[in-house]
Parts: C-alpha cells; structure tokens; sequence
C-alpha cells in the first residue's frame, strides 16, 4: 500500500486525476508460485510476455483496442493452489490484496472461477474503493454480485471470444471522471451487440447488470450501473474526489515546512480541500444549483475544539466535507399534443 498521512473516508448521505483511475489490472493464473506485477504500455509490449493465445492477451487486447485507452494495462499474477504461503504461491484473494494499492482501478479476472470472482468481489467491497468489471453469460452468477456495489457485471451470454468487460474500460474508464455516464457507450471495437426483449432486458438491469445492445441501429452499452444498481459515474467520481483530495492535501504537507497548528494552518488544509471539489464540480461530478453555485461544503473546526489526544499527536481531524452528486439523464417522456383544425 503505498504511504500516506491522509485519509480521506467518503460517507454517501442519501438521497444522494485520469492516471490510475483509468488503468485496469488484469489479475491472471499463473503456473509459476511467484507473484508479479507488470505493467505494459502498449499491446506490443504485453505480447513479448503473454502470446496472443493467452486470456491476459485477448483482454489486454480489447483494452488497448479502444478509442479511449488507458496509458497502462497492469498484469499480476496468482497461482490456483497457494494457500496465501509465498513458497506455494498467492491465492486470487491474497494477490489482490497485495496489489491493491497500486496505480489501478478496474479490475479484470480473465481465469477465474465463479467462487473466485465472488471471493474477490467480497473482498474488494470491503475497501469500498476500485471497480471489479465482469463479463458474465449466465443469470445465475449474477445473483451472487447483488450487494456489492463495486462490481460492474455485464452480462454478454453466447459471445464466446468477446471481452465485452475489457472493452468497456478501454472504452470509458480513462475519459475524464465526471464527464460521462456509463450507459451509451457505443460502437465498442470487436463486441456485438446481445438481441434481447425490452421486459427481459429489464430484468437483468434489475438483477443488477449492464448489456451491450442496440437501440436505434446504434450498438451501446445498455446502462451504466453496478451490482446494486447504483451508477458507476457517481462512484468513479467519489473514487476522484478521494484520490486527489488525499494527494492534494499530501503535498500540502509535503510542500511546506510546516503547516501551523492555528488557524492559519486549518484555512491552508481548508483552501486545498475546497480548490479539489471546485475542480470536481468543473469536471461534472459535484451538481450546481440553479444559480450556477457549487453544492458543496468543507467544514473546518478550530483547533482548540480537537481533541487534545489528536492535537498531542499532530493530527489535525477537523476537516470535513459534504457534496451533492451530479447526475445524468438515461431517459425521457415526451408528452404531444395533437392540434386539430
């Protein structure tokens, strides 16, 4: 995990910068009981290590294949028979969660079982921070996923050799956070559109997954929700905020020779943390009200009302913030009216 002396925890009150958090890690089987991480910079690159008949290739493939590619595909690896004992090799879980403070945040699992996928899938819930993507071709599994709100589920079934899961990063991951939403991406490269009934389509929104279908003649992802139905975008932009509110407020006190424990300290952390969430609000993932004005607040509590165990310590805990989401809109009702002369 890579360190850090700020924290910021994210709470979503209801009703409610692009490298790495655009770059997918593809976490792969391997033979070897030696876990690695690579990362890769071009299709060209990835090949020299992974044939073009490996599960690493074809996803790392229709990643790079987009549009709107990532600067970086990453390749760790896990062995299927290590029990989380590095002289036999890390298990899916225990690779995940080595890696998982790197410079990543969707993740793919080209090899792995359904039990694994869960496993992982539970285990990246509990860092409420990062996406798991899947490609998934039966009702069935889908189930499994239904609360947990980090996993992005696709359901792509009779499309063998599609990597509708991959595709959908290359294509829409690495765009700015806050500028789009996840439902109509269209014209992926090398992925078909899925043929489906308007109430069976329903159903697996319902179920809490995403189809690669098409509405009038276009090819496009039919909504852009995970597991629990909430929306990627408002996710992605939570993970921004985090991200750059944590980094921004790092260099604060990295930059200086000292911030202060006074007020002239606790408006400098104040004036960082408020210049990130102007940005977020530019960039579309904090709303505006009908005046143009931003829907956020920092709130910076005084020093002298901390706790004085915190202040003992150098730790400044006054700092909090709220938002209001920006959303999108996935539909329409038109009302006509027919005049008669």
């Amino acid at each position: 995990m890579a360190l850090q002396d700020i924290q910021v925890t994210i709470d979503i009150q209801r009703p409610s910068p692009r490298v790495g958090l655009g770059r997918p890690l593809i976490l792969a089987e391997s033979a070897s009981t030696t876990s690695t991480y690579t990362e890769y910079a071009s299709i060209d690159d990835l090949v020299k290590d992974y044939a073009e008949t490996t599960t690493v290739y074809k996803k790392a493939a229709a990643v790079f294949a987009q549009a709107n590619a990532p600067d970086i595909v990453a390749v760790a690896t896990y062995s299927a028979t290590g029990g989380g004992d590095p002289s036999t090799g890390l298990t899916i879980v225990a690779a995940f969660e080595k890696y998982f403070g790197n410079a990543w945040n969707f993740l793919l699992l080209p090899d792995a079982i359904a039990s694994e996928r869960l496993a992982v899938s539970n285990a990246l819930e509990a860092h409420k921070f990062k996406f798991l993507v899947l490609k998934v071709e039966t009702q069935d599994e889908l189930a499994q996923y239904i609360s947990n709100s980090r996993t992005i589920c696709y359901y792509h079934p009779s499309k063998t050799g599609e990597e509708l899961d991959a595709a959908i990063i290359g294509e829409a991951a690495s765009l700015q956070v806050g500028s789009i939403t996840w439902k109509f991406r269209k014209n992926l490269v090398g992925i078909t559109p899925v043929d489906i009934t308007s109430d069976d389509l329903k159903a697996i929104h319902a179920a809490g997954a995403n189809m690669y279908v098409e509405k009038a003649g276009i090819p496009q992802t039919s909504e852009g929700i995970t597991a629990t139905g909430q929306y990627i975008d408002i996710l992605h932009g939570q993970d921004w905020v985090k991200v750059n509110g944590e980094n921004s407020l790092q260099l604060l006190l990295s930059d200086n020779d000292k911030i202060p424990s006074n007020s002239i300290g606790v408006s400098m952390a104040s004036s960082v943390l408020t210049t990130v969430l102007t940005t977020a609000t530019q960039n579309g993932i904090i709303e505006k009200d009908v005046n143009g004005n931003a829907l956020f607040s920092v709130t910076a509590t005084p020093i002298d009302q901390i706790p004085k165990t915190d202040r003992e310590k150098r730790i400044y805990s006054g700092l909090s913030f709220q938002y209001t989401p920006q959303g999108a809109v996935h539909e329409m009702t038109v009302t006509g009216t027919i005049v008669e002369e």
